[in-house]
């Protein structure tokens, strides 16, 4: 396996946050567990949308299984696409994968492919270029700085590592 799911989850999870009822999320989208987009196809899609901080009754939640098979569902589309747009992805530290999974599970496989030059770098192994154009992103500057600074700081980690 190329990630390490639980860890994953658990740095994932720290990010997104993870609320077991339906709620809108920022984009107004019917959302559950971490991060799920709640589609018509899913046995959630009946549930009731609350506030993310409502308390909410056991009928109108999901449980903390069901929240992990949703995150590993997830995680592995955000993988996939990963494994799409890098040719390198098996030869990447894992820690270098995880960072881009966890920004492709936030921002999709388009929102990661608008990163042209952080990608190159990713195939270039130019892991502080990576940094500094991760950081170099509305993503970075309006949608979520803590994110993009931790996540940025632990690619530059990979520099040390890598020395």
């Amino acid at each position: 396996m190329t990630v390490d799911t639980e860890k994953l989850y658990e740095e994932i999870s720290a990010d997104e946050g993870k609320v077991l009822h339906c709620y809108l999320c920022s984009e107004l989208h019917n959302t559950v567990g971490i991060g799920h987009k709640v589609l018509e196809s899913d046995e959630e899609s009946g549930l009731s949308i609350y506030g993310a901080y409502d308390e909410v009754s056991e009928e109108q939640a999901i449980s903390e299984e069901r929240c992990y098979e949703l995150f590993e569902q997830d995680v592995q589309v955000a993988v996939k696409g990963c494994e799409s747009l890098y040719p390198n992805w098996a030869q990447l530290p894992q820690e270098m994968r995880h960072v881009l999974v966890n920004m492709a599970f936030q921002l999709g496989k388009t929102g990661l492919l608008r990163f042209k030059n952080m990608n190159a770098a990713v195939q270039d192994y130019q892991y502080a270029r990576v940094a500094e154009e991760m950081l170099d992103s509305r993503w970075a500057r309006d949608q979520t700085p803590e994110r993009a600074l931790r996540l940025s700081e632990r690619v530059i980690a990979l520099i040390k590592i890598e020395a």
